[in-house]
C-alpha cells in the first residue's frame, strides 16, 4: 500500500508549479480581456452613431465639420470621452466620398506594458 501512495505523489510533483502558471496566464489574459474591452465597446458607440446620422440626415450636403460636430455632439450624449474630432475625414476615391474614421487606442495593460488597439472605419457619404 505504501508503495502505491509514493508512486502516486512521484507522479504528481510538480503539478502545484503548473498549477500556479495556468492560473496566472488565466489572470493575464481575462485581465487583459477586461481592459481592452471599453475601448471596442467605443468604438461599437462611433459606428452605431455614424450611421445614425447617415441615416437620419443628408450626409452628401454635410460638410466635414457639421458631421464631426454631429458625430461629437452623440458621443458626449453617450459618455465617450478622449476621441479627437480630427480623425473623422472625408476622402475621395474616384466618384465616390467616403468619411474615414481612423484612430487608435493606447490601453496600459500592465506596469509598462500596453496594448495599441487600430480601428480603422469607412462610412459611404452618399
Amino acid at each position: 500500500m505504501n508503495v502505491i501512495a509514493s508512486s502516486t505523489l512521484q507522479k504528481q510533483r510538480g503539478s502545484a508549479y503548473s498549477t500556479m502558471i495556468m492560473v496566472v496566464l488565466i489572470a493575464m489574459f481575462l485581465t487583459a480581456a477586461l481592459k481592452l474591452a471599453p475601448a471596442y465597446l467605443a468604438n461599437n458607440v462611433i459606428n452605431n452613431a455614424m450611421a445614425s446620422i447617415a441615416e437620419n440626415n443628408d450626409m452628401a450636403v454635410f460638410s466635414i465639420g457639421e458631421i464631426r460636430s454631429a458625430l461629437m455632439r452623440t458621443l458626449d450624449t453617450n459618455d465617450i470621452r478622449g476621441f479627437n474630432a480630427a480623425n473623422v475625414q472625408v476622402v475621395t476615391e474616384g466618384s465616390q466620398e467616403f468619411v474615414d474614421i481612423n484612430y487608435e487606442r493606447r490601453v496600459p495593460l500592465f506596469y509598462n506594458i500596453e496594448a495599441v488597439v487600430i480601428f480603422e472605419n469607412r462610412f459611404d457619404k452618399f
